[in-house]
């Protein structure tokens, strides 16, 4: 179709629709609340057919649960009313496994409810897939973090990369990702960024950013950049407090808005906005999502974007620590964010909505400036396809993706190509198959989630086996406990091993970290092989641990085959980081 008919049809209906939308219509509109778990609640129906709720940020594991005990923080916190799933926050720990075909069809039931409103606009499903696992875990191939993306150095794996998430994805009914991570990691110290980032180098982040964003929209998935301005410096975490990154404006133009920048004049069309705070772009010490001068002002007027701002999760402690959930709501739209991301599933959705009607009306939040927003929402949902069936996918095909040839080849070589050999200072490595080793594995949260024979708990050995049966291993949480380290304390101690290995997964959303742990492994006087997740010494592999290996997906089976395969010697890895440290 001619380019310029398209545009003109997409105009068309845009204005159509907003010529017929109610207020009450046009604010669910901006509102994208949480569906997590793979089944239907009265709830989310609720949202759907009563608040013209407009899209939904789904996960097939559940989140936390209804008991403020949970982490709820008390500025969002609401009871269960009747509609709601009271579930306790353990849940999240536990599987309901479901297929792709069941998903899909899930995903088509909610979109049907959406069909059947007034004036209906088709829903759309946004998730998180930043490299590794998140929202999407039950037959899907997984893929390395972006830093693993970029030690390949290979932009074009970023690219096939981004196309075979996307590709699943999509297979799924999902339309919009919030990814790729724009954020500079400059400071190793950084508590939550780390191996989510590219680089600590703007200019690689752009290069393998955007070759990220080409894969995401050749799957016909919206990208979205994040966390603006930048979250790379910060020392803080922003879901536990409001982090304050006090560079001047030369400094973050050059280290941490080039990426942007870069990305909106390759035609980015979604900007996910942070909870930190940046006082050198004029909006103090508050929220930028908050901040009308860095949304507005400085995003907006200043760097010409004109795409869809969103949200971060407005559950995060460094917004709730400042504001009341309404009150922090209604200050993002001020600002300029066109979409407030919510994954709170307690009735805290309905007081926002109310919460924001009730400032339109008041002349608070002027229903001009919701006018603009809605409409840069409708023009992304007709880039959606949304007005096609709503957005329904062919369900029977939903699980084909993952026996897909480009896709498995794809997970192949990007697991190879990311696997870093850190250091082998001992020559240790690789191992002789006659060695006697001692695998301490934890047991990483995604491998208990998925639970499958693509990724499970004790993976690690399963794939060392392959190499040699002088493995024997002792399984501990990820989050080790001292029972754990008793077990694996009395095995060292009364049989006889030639070498540790290790893993040193680093969870920065429950805080697990080994390497208090890796410390008292030093006595027993054995080489100790770590395996880690992360390549920052303050939470993976700290320096005086002379063996080290790095893998950026060790939930995904191809990753955890290539560690295997690196430690006996069947793969020599060419992944390099060039990366501070510490």
């Amino acid at each position: 179709m001619n380019i310029n008919i398209a545009n003109e049809r997409k105009r068309l209906w845009v204005d159509n629709l907003m010529g017929k939308l109610t207020l009450e219509q046009k604010v669910g509109q901006l509102m994208v609340f949480g569906f997590a778990g793979p089944f239907i609640t009265p709830s989310v129906v609720e949202l759907i057919t009563k608040y013209h709720v407009g899209g939904l940020r789904i996960a097939q594991k559940f989140h936390g649960g209804f008991d403020p005990k949970d982490g709820s923080h008390k500025n969002i916190y609401r009871r269960p009313d009747m509609k709601s799933y009271d579930r306790p926050g353990n849940l999240r720990n536990k599987r309901i496994a479901c297929t792709p075909e069941e998903y899909a069809n899930v995903l088509n039931t909610l979109r049907d409810y959406a069909l059947d409103r007034k004036d209906s606009i088709g829903l759309h499903f946004a998730f998180d897939q930043e490299g590794e696992g998140a929202d999407f875990l039950f037959n899907q191939r997984l893929f390395p973090h972006p830093m693993g993306l970029t030690a390949s150095g290979d932009p074009e794996l970023a690219y096939k990369t981004a196309l075979c998430v996307g590709k699943q994805a999509r297979a799924l009914g999902a339309n919009m990702v919030h990814s790729p991570v724009l954020d500079v990691n400059t400071n190793p110290k950084n508590p939550e960024i780390g191996p989510r980032a590219y680089s600590d180098n703007p200019d690689i982040v752009a290069k393998y950013a955007t070759q990220s964003l080409r894969g995401f929209s050749e799957a016909g998935i919206i990208a979205t950049g994040k966390h603006f301005p930048g979250r790379g410096e910060s020392d803080q975490d922003a879901h536990f407090g409001l982090p304050i990154v006090t560079l001047d404006k030369p400094e973050l133009m050059e280290k941490h808005i080039a990426p942007y920048k870069k990305m909106i004049d390759a035609g980015l069309p979604a900007v996910m906005a942070a909870f930190t705070a940046y006082p050198c772009l004029g909006g103090g010490e508050v929220p930028a999502a908050t901040s009308r001068e860095v949304i507005t002002g400085f995003l907006r007027n200043e760097l010409g974007f004109n795409g869809v701002v969103t949200t971060d999760n407005i559950s995060m402690h460094g917004l709730l620590d400042k504001y009341e959930v309404g009150e922090a709501v209604v200050r993002s739209l001020s600002a300029g964010c066109d979409l407030i991301l919510c994954r709170n599933e307690t009735p805290v959705t309905k007081h926002i909505i109310h919460t924001v009607i009730e400032a339109v009306k008041s002349g608070r939040y002027p229903e001009k400036e919701l006018d603009q927003s809605v409409q840069r929402i409708l023009n992304m949902r007709w880039d959606m396809g949304l007005t096609e069936n709503g957005g329904k996918v062919d369900a029977t095909n939903a699980g084909q993706p993952f026996n897909d040839t480009f896709i498995v080849d794809t997970a192949q070589e990007a697991a190879k190509k990311s696997t870093v050999m850190l250091r082998n200072e001992e020559d240790i490595l690789p191992l002789s198959k006659d060695k006697k080793v001692m695998l301490i594995e934890q047991i990483h949260h995604f491998h208990s989630f998925i639970n499958n024979m693509y990724s499970h708990p004790g993976m690690l050995w399963e794939e060392m086996l392959k190499h040699s049966e002088n493995v024997s291993v002792v399984a501990i949480e990820e989050k080790y406990t001292e029972d754990d380290k008793k077990r694996v304390m009395d095995r060292l101690e009364n049989d006889e091993y030639d070498v540790i290995v290790t893993t040193s997964y680093y969870n920065y959303r429950s805080h697990a970290i080994m390497i208090p742990f890796l410390e008292e492994l030093k006595r027993f006087n054995k080489p100790i092989i770590v395996v880690s997740n992360t390549p920052f010494e303050n939470f993976g592999v700290p320096k005086d641990f002379p063996t080290a290996l790095v893998s950026f997906c060790p939930s995904g089976r191809e990753n955890i085959q290539a560690i295997a395969d690196t430690i006996y010697g069947k793969l020599i890895p060419s992944a390099k980081l060039d990366i501070k440290l510490s």
